[in-house]
């Protein structure tokens, strides 16, 4: 199951995907930080860049800018040429990605809760239904 789901078209409309996408990545910090270190987030973020950019190359950047530096400016240069669609598969394949390699370092000890966390907190910021 995906984390996004969008069905809408414009510009606009990949604002909020964006900015859910650094919120979404900040929340996988504050909670991985604590109990793996800062550069582990950093590290799963530019991993998942590397094995999405076969099919969405758009993400590339991620793999040279730490995402802490992603400002949403930078992050709607990056990605204001793609559908909403296409941008929230590339996220949603990004997370999938950061939460399997998580998986690999963890076990279920923080995947599942953490799943959960961000499912929720999409959902709040009406980006999934």
């Amino acid at each position: 199951m995906s984390l996004y789901s969008s069905d809408t078209s414009s510009a606009d409309s990949r604002k909020p995907v964006v900015a859910a996408y650094l919120e979404v990545i900040r929340l996988l910090d504050d909670r991985v930080a604590p109990l793996l270190g800062k550069v582990t987030t950093r590290v799963l973020v530019q991993g998942a860049a590397r094995r999405v950019a076969e099919k969405y190359p758009f993400l590339h950047f991620l793999e040279r800018i730490p995402y802490t530096e992603v400002t949403p400016a930078i992050a709607q240069e990056q990605l204001g040429g793609q559908s909403p669609q296409e941008l929230t598969a590339a996220l949603n394949a990004l997370l999938e990605e950061c939460f399997a390699g998580l998986k690999e370092l963890t076990g279920d000890l923080i995947v599942t809760p953490l799943h959960d966390e961000v499912t929720r907190q999409l959902q709040h910021m009406s980006i999934i239904q």
